[in-house]
């Protein structure tokens, strides 16, 4: 989700909690769910869960959902991937981003029980609560996305026009001295 510009909850700095204990108990308790329900459903859930591990430890280790928490899932929930990167050709991204809608679906509230090691009525009270803060952080991210790619197209169109100029230049002088 970083890598598209969505503002994230800040990672937790606070190293003093959870103990080792906690961290490893939680790893413990994913771990035991994973290999019960091991399916192709469940294909990323290894690496969710351990990013959310390690970027927001206190959050994961605790009993009850903090806003932290819930936002996060609220975020996984409705998060579909976009704004592919500009640099690839207009026809070949739109391709793509094509199948990704066609082919998208939320994650279930199996896989977020799972990776965030929660009930599924959790989870689903999670994201009814952050579902609107959720919807405008990803709009938002969005917007950011496309004024990048707005900004790039002007970049490239901009060094054309001075390439063409420079190149017109030395073309004249080039000329201006056989003839």
């Amino acid at each position: 989700m970083e890598k598209n510009n969505v503002k994230l909850p800040p990672k937790e700095t606070d190293f003093l909690n959870p103990t080792t204990a906690d961290l490893m108990a939680k790893i413990q308790d994913f771990w035991l769910r994973y290999n019960k329900e091991k399916s192709d459903q469940y294909e990323g859930a290894v690496e969710d869960f351990l990013e959310l591990i390690i970027y927001y430890p206190n959050t994961m280790c605790k009993r009850e959902m903090n806003e932290t928490l819930k936002l996060l899932v609220a975020l996984f929930y409705f998060y579909k991937p976009f704004g592919l990167s500009p640099t690839i050709q207009d026809k070949v991204r739109k391709e793509i981003m094509e199948v990704i809608e066609n082919k998208w679906s939320a994650p279930s509230y199996d896989y977020l029980a799972m990776i965030f090691c929660k009930s599924k009525a959790s989870i689903h009270e999670a994201i009814k609560q952050k579902e609107a803060e959720a919807r405008q952080l990803l709009e938002e991210a969005q917007l950011r996305m496309k004024a990048k790619a707005i900004a790039l197209e002007e970049l490239v169109r901009e060094e054309k026009i001075k390439l063409t100029n420079e190149n017109s230049k030395r073309m004249y002088e080039l000329t201006e001295q056989t003839a």
